[in-house]
């Protein structure tokens, strides 16, 4: 069996009761789960979140648009 490491790139739109998006960053990167299951020839050993991005709030969609 071969040990290797891979990078994903995921999205993840949130609602959020927090004001501020650093509190929201810090909850999601601190408590929310991440879930990868095992195939039948893959074994998922680890997951981490390495880097947490946010758009600018200005281009976010809030769904105001009819």
């Amino acid at each position: 069996m071969k040990y290797q490491t891979l990078y994903l790139m995921i999205r993840v739109m949130v609602q959020s009761d927090h004001q501020d998006i650093a509190n929201t960053v810090n909850e999601v990167e601190t408590q929310a789960a991440f879930s990868l299951t095992d195939t039948p020839a893959v074994k998922i050993l680890e997951t981490e979140i390495l880097l947490t991005r946010v758009r600018n709030v200005k281009n976010i969609n809030h769904g105001t648009q009819s």
